[in-house]
């Protein structure tokens, strides 16, 4: 009998065996995608991703000009490769692995609603969000996202977003009386992106959790300094290392990924997992004591619950899911998953938005002395005590201006996607091959990895006309300016809050909550910028906007 092959030989023939089919894979993709046009790689190893990872989300912009060209922009990769390729570009990963980068309209409308699970989020991807917010509707996939999102779907229809609205007013007014305090002392500068970001967790606590968080009132609040600059502290700039030990990551099982995320020391997941623990104690005691107003049949005011059941969106959700069929009801662990991903994203991204509305509001003054006066002459009309929703739908510039900044200023500028099985993804604006012929469709193999510009569909010309790289809310006031043949996203031709059956369910609460701060603000101060300052769209998973010079700081600008 012969000796057992040593373990080193073994270990030899499984790594060759593994690397040429690794090869094989690789060679069998590329031709998929052979005349799909990009740039050329970049890192050796990592190809476009240093480059993709670590520009710029859009532009650094000077804010003395009232308007801007487009040539005039530091533009983000994502922009120029749409202005080289079109809509449909291929581009190199890590190992030399050929990516697609899409904004094309007809393509987008297939991958995000057409066919439905058939392209979902990558594992890589699907973990990040699940080591901040766990195992809800934004990691889980198929029954599981099905069975989720029927739960969450009642608690966020336009009757009770509407409700919320005079409670998002409060929080705005709250915060406009701090700033009035601060120019009585003399504080002439007000960082923005910091006091929004606090206000939002206010006015998001308020109304899906019914509970006050007194950010804007006390800065040492466990949950405003781990939410502070998260995105910043964790997802922005990585280095070289980060992305391909991530990248390496995404190749294993997901079992060992989560693994090596949950033991391995890192100081970025250390602050991630920090947060978290942070807010899944909050959630604790919110969801107990939702459930002992539930038992009681009052809220934990005192006072008796309509149907059992509070207007805040954690009283209808626990309600539902205490009164749901076994096989659909949320377990524990996913429940709080549900409030973690409200109150981030609740908060962040309105914040991110409102920023930047601010921010062209003060480049802009003729734009922020038109909305000025709509709002004046609608609540001058309409004379209620607080602003509602119906007083916002009057206001038509105040919908334009929203609209545009939610365009312009997306605040989640790509999104991945895997296909689940070979595929032809169908394009509006054709390729051309080698021959010059047009080709209309894209043959994608099981396990192409698809990255979604948000940030380019949004100004795609044939959706939002010649102009789309100019803010400009005019352009929703023109009849049939803007095409709503795109059909993709759930908000005006927008691909800001996604779509198909991963859109955005909180769209309508933060339409109108951004809404209401823009009334109540633009109302009460008129915001300008000093000219000389300079604001760098950092890309951090969401933009940023940062101070060139103290990119250290974080997000972060400053309106007198």
């Amino acid at each position: 009998m012969e000796p057992a092959a040593p373990l080193s030989y073994v270990f030899f023939i499984f790594t060759v065996g593994f690397a040429i089919v690794a090869i094989y894979e690789l060679r069998r993709k590329r031709l998929f995608l052979a005349h799909v046009p990009g740039p050329r790689s970049g890192h050796f190893l990592l190809g476009n991703l240093p480059l993709l990872s670590r520009s710029p989300a859009t532009e650094v912009r000077q804010l003395l000009r009232p308007s801007f060209a487009f040539s005039e922009f530091y533009l983000k990769v994502d922009f120029n490769w749409y202005r080289k390729y079109g809509g449909t570009a291929k581009f190199t990963g890590a190992f030399g692995e050929q990516h697609l980068m899409i904004s094309d309209p007809k393509a987008v409308q297939y991958i995000m609603q057409t066919a439905g699970y058939g392209f979902v989020r990558p594992s890589d991807r699907k973990e990040a969000s699940r080591l901040l917010l766990g195992q809800g509707v934004l990691t889980v996939e198929g029954d599981d996202h099905k069975r989720q999102r029927r739960m969450l779907l009642p608690s966020f229809g336009s009757l009770e977003a509407n409700t919320f609205v005079p409670s998002f007013a409060s929080k705005a007014a709250q915060m406009a009386d701090e700033w009035a305090e601060m120019i009585h002392d003399g504080n002439s500068a007000v960082d923005v992106p910091s006091w929004v970001a606090r206000a939002t967790l206010d006015a998001i606590g308020e109304a899906a959790f019914d509970i006050q968080f007194n950010a804007l009132t006390d800065s040492s609040n466990e949950l405003v300094k781990v939410y502070s600059n998260l995105f910043t502290k964790t997802r922005r700039s990585p280095s070289n290392l980060e992305i391909f030990m991530a990248e390496s990551l995404g190749l294993v099982p997901t079992p060992l990924m989560r693994w090596w995320n949950d033991t391995v020391p890192n100081r970025k997941r250390a602050f991630v997992k920090r947060c978290r623990l942070v807010a899944e104690g909050v959630a604790k005691d919110l969801v107990q004591e939702k459930r002992s107003a539930e038992k009681n049949g009052q809220d934990e005011k005192g006072t008796l619950s309509r149907g059992k059941c509070a207007n805040d969106v954690l009283s209808r959700l626990v309600h539902a899911n205490g009164t749901a069929d076994a096989k659909v009801r949320l377990g524990e662990d996913e429940l709080l998953a549900q409030l973690l991903t409200i109150l981030l994203a609740g908060h962040e991204t309105t914040a991110n938005s409102l920023s930047w509305a601010l921010l062209e509001l003060s480049q802009q003054p003729h734009v922020q002395a038109r909305l000025r006066a709509e709002i004046r002459a609608v609540r001058l009309e309409r004379k209620e005590p607080e602003l509602t929703a119906t007083a916002i739908h009057s206001m038509p510039y105040l919908s334009a201006v929203v609209k545009e900044v939610l365009r312009f200023h997306a605040p989640v500028y790509n999104t991945s996607r895997t296909a689940m099985r070979d595929d032809v993804i169908p394009l509006s604006r054709p390729l051309y091959d080698t021959q010059g012929r047009p080709v209309h469709e894209v043959m994608v193999p099981k396990g192409q990895k698809v990255l979604i510009s948000i940030a380019a569909f949004n100004r795609d010309k044939d959706i939002f006309g010649a102009d789309a790289d100019r803010f400009d809310p005019e352009r929703w006031l023109k009849e049939g300016y803007v095409s709503k043949r795109a059909g993709v996203g759930p908000y005006s031709s927008l691909l800001t809050f996604g779509g198909g059956h991963r859109a955005c369910l909180g769209w309508r609460f933060a339409v109108l909550e951004l809404s209401a701060f823009l009334v109540e603000l633009v109302d009460r101060f008129e915001f300008s910028v000093n000219p000389a300052m300079k604001v760098h769209r950092g890309a951090a998973s969401i933009m940023i906007p940062m101070i060139e010079g103290e990119l250290d700081k974080g997000c972060s600008y400053r309106c007198m």
